[in-house]
């Protein structure tokens, strides 16, 4: 389940992406990076959440910690492209491209836990 969202945010950064700007961008790669790192290690006995391989994911990415390095190395860099690359100038559109990823990422969850590739803790 996690490896086909790695592959189909690939593809869109690809796509999609503004590549010639990622220097723009970097910075808050590295917030990104920085941050998913920083809960991984703070919290390794107090999870909120825990992803779990399922069907094909057991060969690439076996456990909790390859799907979130997956995530953190894999699918931000080609995030972050694609939204801040394409984030309208108006304060209107900012915000009704926010509500878009936010939405998309919340589809994104909820096919997640159905599929139970993840499971949420402690409230």
């Amino acid at each position: 389940m996690q490896s086909s969202f790695v592959l189909v945010f690939i593809i869109l950064g690809l796509l999609f992406g503004k590549w010639r700007r990622y220097q723009e961008y970097y910075p808050t790669l590295l917030f990104w990076v920085t941050g998913n790192l920083l809960y991984e290690v703070l919290l390794f006995h107090h999870r909120v959440w825990v992803f779990h391989p399922v069907g094909i994911d057991h060969l690439f990415l076996p456990d909790h910690l390859m799907v979130s390095l997956g995530i953190t190395l894999i699918i931000y860099p080609f995030v972050i492209p694609v939204f801040l690359g394409r984030l309208p100038l108006h304060v209107s559109g900012s915000l009704w491209w926010i509500l878009l990823w936010a939405l998309l990422f919340t589809v994104i969850e909820f096919i997640a836990y159905v599929n139970h590739s993840i499971t949420h803790h402690y409230g």
